[in-house]
């Protein structure tokens, strides 16, 4: 038995022996099989801890019900009252509100409906201040009656329409008295509406108010200015009581009577145009016409009478000596006015001899305006082509004058364009600064001759440069001058600054440097003499001070100084000598009563 083991043993050796080599050759995959395992017990721990401990979703409150979870509630409750809207206040409220004291959250709540009933009655007061009453109502009636704060937005809705009531009183009452042109006494009522609280009532109705009073009163004075002006029954009265009567503002009660009386005053204006037309007066018959306001209801003699008085001010506003598209733009309207006259019209004719003196106008005005837009080139030659163009106006045409104010104009351009090269040379001589450079400069611009556009230009900078040379030459004499003065050398100070002539640039600094000099060393001179007199009061002797302060002579820089000292050592001298006086009297008299024991 033994013997057989073994050799058993022996042959299945080599069998075992290749199975162990296979398992021990593959030790990586139990590796990976353990890493496996143990990644995936971790996940899925993690995914527990994560399930476990993960936030609740947010409630979505555009969905919320009563059936909601009171938690999801009263989340969604904060959520709407944060933005302070009345209709989100509104709703925050009415999703807590009624829970019972019993309820989990309403400890929590509490404070939170208190704080939103309070925000929902502020911006109801705001809505006062507005003057939006019924909403202001509104929203403070939305306030819960188990809340703190209803009481007090019950007691405000009854404040805000006693107010109300009071604020239109007094509106009624002063518009009333408005009406009836009690100025000073509305005036009086309004200040009523000072006494109430609310923005509306104490602002902005006050201002209102406080305008109409003001536009109304205005508009009345105008009426009754424009009635005294036409009761003149002249022309001149009745246009100045249209210009008037017609700035006053529309929206016053005084404009519906206003109206009335423009149209009579109307009527006499055109009334007087006609006669002055009867007479021969064309100019004043259009100078009164062109005061009457525009009226399709006029009669069509009226009608074409303003017509013509309008075509008459469009061609005369043709006055600036420049030509302009305006200008022409007037005459062309000018021109159209006169064509809407009928020939049948008292007027036809004279507007038909007007537009044929416009049209004539208004040729020589293109003419010149196209002259202006050549010269507008700036050059010598667009000038003189400018020139040649405007020459052609002859002396029997409407814009001669003109044309020839426009060539002498281009003339001087001319002028400019030639000379400005000498002034540009002198400017560039004289930026050196030295006397040779200026003096180049001077002679430079003096090319510029008497006459020219330029001439006046030239004689400034020329002007200008030698007062540049004077002050070259003569600084020296006011730096030496300084220098002395410096160094307390008042008197050769003045010696060296009167070097500087009276024709002289610097002559009015040197002469102010000379008297402040002067002064100084006046003062160094005088100040011991009146420091003496000083001592002299101080210890008692007023005569000698005054004798010695009086050295001082008149001119000098402290004289009024030592004259006001004397005045008053004077009066203190004459007190003494009073006093002295009153003295000796009562000695004298009790020496009279003792001789007289």
């Amino acid at each position: 038995m033994t013997s057989s083991s073994s050799a058993d043993s022996q042959a299945n050796l080599p069998e075992n022996s290749k199975i162990g080599r296979k398992f021990r050759a593959l030790p990586w995959v139990w590796h990976f099989l353990c890493l496996i395992l143990l990644a995936g017990s971790s996940c899925v721990g993690f995914w527990a801890i994560a399930w476990l401990t993960r936030i609740p979703p947010f409630p979505n409150c555009e969905e919320i019900s009563s059936f909601s979870a009171d938690s999801d509630l009263l989340y969604c409750a904060k959520t709407l009252a944060e933005s302070k809207a009345p209709d989100h206040l509104t709703a925050a409220i009415q999703l807590t509100v009624d829970w019972p004291e019993t309820h989990p959250l309403y400890a929590e709540t509490q404070p939170l409906l208190s704080s939103w009933s309070k925000a929902l009655l502020d911006v109801a007061r705001q809505q006062v201040h507005r003057g939006r009453l019924s909403m202001a109502v509104q929203l403070a009636e939305r306030i819960p009656d188990n809340t703190p704060i209803y009481a007090n937005a019950q007691a405000s809705i009854k404040g805000w329409q006693a107010e109300w009531e009071r604020g239109q009183a007094i509106q009624t009452e002063v518009q009333q008295l408005i009406e009836d042109r009690n100025w000073r006494q509305a005036r009086e009522t309004l200040q009523g509406l000072k006494q109430l609280y609310t923005d509306y009532w104490l602002q902005h109705q006050f201002r209102r108010l406080q305008q109409h009073i003001r536009t109304e009163q205005q508009a009345w004075n105008q009426l009754e200015q424009a009635r005294e002006l036409a009761s003149s029954k002249q022309p001149e009265g009745l246009g100045a009581a249209i210009a008037l009567a017609r700035q006053i503002d529309l929206q016053s009660r005084a404009w519906g009577e206003a109206m009335g009386l423009i149209d009579g005053w109307s009527h006499a204006l055109l009334f007087h145009s006609f006669r002055r037309w009867e007479l021969g007066d064309l100019d004043g018959a259009i100078s009164a016409v062109q005061q009457v306001p525009a009226d399709p209801t006029l009669a069509p003699e009226a009608q074409d009478l303003i017509q013509f008085s309008h075509a008459q001010r469009l061609a005369s506003s043709v006055t600036d000596w420049r030509p302009s598209l305006e200008q022409i733009f007037y005459l062309l309207e000018a021109i159209t006015a006169t064509q809407q006259i009928p020939d049948r019209s008292p007027f036809y004719q004279s507007a038909q001899n007007n537009q044929q003196n416009w049209r004539e106008q208004l040729k020589d005005l293109i003419q010149l305006q196209m002259a202006t837009v050549v010269a507008g080139l700036g050059r010598k030659s667009t000038y003189q082509a400018a020139i040649q163009q405007a020459l052609m106006i002859t002396p029997d045409r409407p814009q001669r004058t003109q044309a020839q104010t426009l060539v002498a104009h281009w003339r001087k351009e001319i002028e400019r364009l030639e000379d400005q090269p000498h002034l540009l040379r002198a400017d560039q001589l004289a930026a050196g600064k030295t006397i040779p450079n200026l003096q180049a400069a001077i002679a430079e611009a003096s090319k510029v001759k008497l006459g020219r556009a330029l001439r006046i230009e030239g004689q400034t900078r020329i002007w200008n440069w030698r007062n540049d040379i004077q002050v070259i030459e003569d600084q020296p004499f006011l730096d030496e001058a300084n220098r002395l003065a410096r160094q307390g050398k008042f008197q050769e100070a003045i010696t060296a600054a009167n070097r500087v002539q009276s024709d002289r640039f610097l002559y009015t600094t040197a002469q102010a440097s000379i008297n402040n000099w002067t002064t100084r060393m006046q003062i160094a001179e005088d100040s011991p003499i009146l420091r003496e007199a000083e001592k002299l009061a101080a210890e008692g002797s007023l005569t000698a001070a005054i004798d010695v302060a009086s050295q001082i002579a008149p001119g000098r820089a402290l004289y009024p100084d030592a004259r006001n000292s004397i005045s008053i050592w004077k009066a203190e001298r004459e007190y003494i000598w009073s006093i002295w006086e009153a003295e000796a009297t009562a000695a004298a008299a009790v020496t009279s009563l003792a001789e007289s024991d």
